[in-house]
C-alpha cells in the first residue's frame, strides 16, 4: 500500500514582503488603427511624424500619445543616421585598405 506525500503545512511565522493586488483585466475596445507605417526611409518617418503633428493638432489624437509615439520616431531617425554613418565609415576604411595594399 501506497501513501502519498503530505503537503507541508504553511508557516505561521512568515509575514509577506509587500501587499499584493488582485490584477483586473480590462476589456478594451477595437480602435480603429492606421495600418503599420512604412519606416525604412528617414523621408518615412518624417511623414508618420508630419502625421502624428496633423492628428494631435485636429484631435484625432491624444497630444501625450502622439508625443510618446514621436519620441520613438525620433530615436528610430538617430538610429538610422548612425547606421548611415557605420555603413559610409566601412566604406571608406574598405577603400583605405585597398589603397594601402598597392
Amino acid at each position: 500500500m501506497t501513501t502519498k506525500p503530505k503537503a507541508p503545512a504553511p508557516a505561521t511565522n512568515v509575514r509577506p514582503i509587500a501587499p499584493t493586488k488582485t490584477l483586473q483585466v480590462i476589456e478594451t475596445p477595437e480602435i480603429n488603427r492606421h495600418p503599420s507605417p512604412r519606416l525604412g526611409t528617414a523621408a518615412e518617418v518624417r511623414m508618420e511624424m508630419a502625421r502624428l503633428y496633423r492628428d494631435a493638432r485636429t484631435g484625432q489624437m491624444e497630444v501625450g500619445d502622439a508625443t510618446k509615439l514621436a519620441y520613438l520616431l525620433t530615436q528610430l531617425a538617430t538610429l538610422m543616421r548612425i547606421d548611415d554613418l557605420e555603413q559610409r565609415t566601412a566604406a571608406l576604411e574598405r577603400v583605405l585598405k585597398a589603397e594601402v595594399k598597392r
